[in-house]
């Protein structure tokens, strides 16, 4: 009964560890999609609103700050958006029978390793999507930004 229990918790936690990795993937998709709407948002906006700014010949500062700001959320969004190789939200199947074979481990073992595994891989992971739901806050502050400073100064020309 005691080795059923503890091969049924090894199960438990290696399904919720599959799925905790899962949960994370999705919401990376999410941040990354919500990323593009503010790329496209902002590419919009300058091609709009910042061309009109930008036509005063002396270039107040006003569009200056408000250029540099478009090109901030700009950056950030594409970096954001861009793939990071150190981002893993899988184990490889094949490798990992291989370890368990020649380690001789058996199904509760590999499970528990299994969940530890995936843990560390949500561990580092998560500093990496932080970041950018940080970079993301400061894109979106970057439009915000430009569409504020061009507004003001569309009304002075």
């Amino acid at each position: 009964m005691a080795d059923e229990k503890s091969s049924s918790l090894a199960d438990l936690a290696f399904e919720l560890s599959l799925r905790t990795l899962s949960q994370q993937e999705k919401s990376l998709d999410e941040l990354r999609s919500r990323t593009g709407v503010l790329l496209t948002a902002t590419a919009l906006v300058t091609s709009f609103l910042g061309a009109r700014a930008l036509q005063d010949p002396d270039l107040q500062w006003l569009s200056i700050v408000g250029r540099a700001a478009a090109i901030l959320s700009i950056l950030l969004s594409i970096y954001v958006l861009a793939p990071k190789p150190n981002l893993n939200f899988a184990i490889h199947g094949a490798a990992t029978y291989e370890y368990f074979i020649r380690s001789g481990a058996d199904l509760e073992n590999a499970h528990l390793t299994l969940a530890y595994w995936n843990r560390e891989a949500w561990t580092e992971n998560q500093a990496s999507i932080d970041r950018s739901i940080i970079l993301f806050g400061i894109a979106c502050g970057g439009l915000l930004a430009a569409v504020l400073l061009w507004s003001l100064k569309l009304p002075l020309d």
